[in-house]
């Protein structure tokens, strides 16, 4: 199931997917309800994380997964600005398979934690950037105001996440050895 195996997971992600829509609806608008959106889609995408976090520890992973999902995860925060759709389409779609290819199982919820885990991350890196330019002396970057298209990217990343997921799914299906069908064993005489 797209969605998830558990009701934790079922909830983290409709949860992460209300989150990547309010985001979208804080972008087209503006003053202080756009502020009031944005702070609610940065608490509901943080409690996603959170969910698909404990969802993760309760199933068990190597600290091989962890490690491969936080860094896809900071790699696609570092490298993919949130208005950037293109960026986010390949990016996100590539660590979402890669995510899947990597998970021992549960290809679809590791595909899932990167989206879930971007936000977290992209506010650290956009921290770490800016403690960095200012030792260096540099000026902070002004932000600017966000493309039309900006308005569907925080969709695209988790939509973009979970079809690579789910081909992840189907990848890992294929792969495994087919089982016989109707082809009994010959018992061992008494």
């Amino acid at each position: 199931m797209v969605l998830g195996r558990t009701k934790l997971e079922q909830v983290a992600t409709a949860t992460l997917g209300a989150a990547t829509l309010v985001v979208g609806a804080s972008i087209v608008t503006d003053g202080s309800l756009a502020k009031a959106l944005n702070g609610f889609a940065g608490l509901t995408w943080f409690a996603s994380a959170a969910m698909f976090a404990w969802e993760g520890r309760k199933r068990g992973a190597p600290v091989t997964q962890w490690a491969g999902v936080l860094g896809l995860t900071a790699a696609v925060a570092f490298l993919i600005m949130p208005s950037d759709l293109f960026l986010a389409t390949i990016g996100f779609g590539g660590a979402g398979l890669t995510a899947g290819l990597l998970a021992g199982r549960d290809p679809m919820l590791r595909a899932k934690m990167v989206p879930a885990f971007y936000l977290p991350m992209h506010i650290g890196t956009a921290v770490l950037k800016a403690m960095g330019r200012d030792l260096l002396g540099m000026e902070s970057s002004i932000r600017t105001e966000p493309p039309p298209t900006a308005a569907i990217v925080p969709v695209v990343m988790l939509v973009m996440a979970m079809g690579g997921g789910w081909i992840a799914s189907r990848i890992r299906e294929r792969s495994r050895p087919a089982k016989s069908i109707g082809t009994a064993q010959p018992s061992k005489g008494r």
